[in-house]
């Protein structure tokens, strides 16, 4: 891990000793990047919660070798001798200082780097358009009483809300790459305007941030509607969005009339050698109306032994020939990932629904470096471990991360670690 974060990252701890903050650095015994590190720990060693990771987080060897990782190490004067790391409550209260704003640059700014590695050229769609893929999730299931926009909420239990996107990378992996924080009281009844809103101010961002970088956006029904499609229109991006037909009654109503006059958009083909595992048919239609502009749709049955399910997708990608229509399903299926991604942080340790802090600003900030916790912890994972070592292949993402959690307690680490190789991903 150290060698990975070291050889992709090294000037991550310049970033965020440069996050702008209100304290004198002078007078505090903790920098900048190593509150921060503390935090991101929280997230990537999956304890669950502040209170586990404070539990151990100056045993052993920890001090030593989180110091070195964050570029304060144990001989630093401050520390008199005897390393220590920040308490939550510290971290905690140093996050709520910092604007958020300036606090999401930094997954932005790992996301650049990746690019210049040339990290996700093979995911790319066509060879050109990199794949983003967008969804919203409950943040925290605040308890009663809690804090939302400086003030404290009356005794009805709030939540708060994220829309975040992730880009599509090498083997089926996903990179948080921008989200946008959307606090409501009922997801279940606010979900889809704020969620839409936010996309909107999300995908303004986006563009202000990479102007010429082409995206394609995949999605489910939620955002096959008029204000998204013309977004994608206006900013030069494409699009592949799940169709409904409750969602966008008029688009499928026209569909499936037309589908009878275009006999010739049709293809069958198998899955499995021999077709033994079923089959895959795919019919499609060119310039349906959605709203005052035209979509394509496109239709994918998959039969098998075990089911028989229907995909229905829009895409303004012209020219549908057989090839293109397969590509583009390919990748319109791939918006399971981010539900993935999103139960994994729920359920295997991470901590998403969990309230870390319940002050507004800190709790924007702990969201940001669990994404940047991500980040890292996908490199290190898929793009070394699991990649070298076959034990680790048979291992749960959340046993390797707590492993690497009793490492860092365990042995401290030399200061002359080797370079780690490239950074490939798949197993040999």
């Amino acid at each position: 891990m150290i060698q990975v974060v070291r050889e992709v990252f090294p000037q991550l701890n310049d970033q965020l000793n440069q996050l702008p903050h209100p304290r004198r650095q002078d007078m505090c015994r903790y920098s900048g990047g190593h509150i921060w590190r503390a935090i991101t720990g929280t997230y990537l060693f999956r304890p669950g919660s502040r209170n586990a990771f404070d539990e151990k987080r100056n045993a052993g060897q920890a001090p030593w070798n989180l110091g070195d990782l964050c570029g304060q190490p144990g001989d630093d004067p401050r520390f008199a001798g005897e390393p220590t790391v920040t308490c939550s409550d510290n971290a905690a209260l140093h996050a709520g200082r910092v604007d958020p704003d300036e606090a999401r640059q930094i997954p932005l700014w790992m996301i650049r780097q990746l690019l210049k590695r040339r990290l996700f050229e093979r995911s790319r769609l066509f060879d050109r358009w990199y794949v983003v893929l967008v969804d919203g999730s409950v943040q925290e299931k605040c308890r009663a009483g809690f804090e939302q926009d400086g003030k404290a909420s009356s005794g009805e239990a709030r939540y708060r809300y994220v829309l975040q996107v992730v880009l599509l990378g090498p083997e089926g992996t996903v990179f948080p790459l921008m989200h946008e924080s959307v606090d409501m009281h009922n997801p279940v009844a606010d979900k889809e305007d704020c969620e839409l809103n936010a996309f909107l101010r999300l995908s303004e961002r986006l563009k202000k941030e990479f102007p010429r970088l082409p995206f394609c956006w995949v999605g489910d029904a939620l955002y096959a509607c008029q204000p998204v499609v013309e977004r994608c229109q206006e900013y030069d991006w494409k699009y592949v969005l799940t169709l409904k037909e409750g969602r966008q009654p008029t688009t499928w109503d026209e569909l499936i009339k037309l589908l009878p006059l275009s006999r010739g958009n049709a293809l069958r083909t198998c899955i499995g050698p021999g077709g033994q595992d079923g089959r895959l048919d795919y019919r499609w239609v060119e310039d349906l109306l959605l709203g005052q502009g035209k979509t394509n749709a496109i239709l994918a049955g998959e039969i098998t032994a075990q089911a028989a399910t229907l995909y229905a997708f829009i895409t303004n990608f012209s020219q549908l020939t057989p090839g293109r229509v397969i590509e583009i399903t390919r990748i319109g299926r791939e918006r399971h990932r981010i539900e993935d991604t999103f139960n994994a942080e729920k359920n295997h340790g991470i901590g998403l629904e969990h309230v870390f802090c319940a002050e507004t600003t800190a709790s924007k900030n702990y969201y940001t470096m669990m994404q940047v916790a991500q980040i890292l912890w996908i490199l290190v994972c898929h793009g070394f471990l699991k990649r070298v070592y076959q034990w680790a292949r048979r291992a749960t993402e959340q046993g390797l991360a707590r492993a690497v959690w009793e490492g860092l307690r365990a042995r401290r680490f030399p200061p002359d670690l080797p370079p780690f190789g490239q950074l490939r991903f798949g197993c040999p």
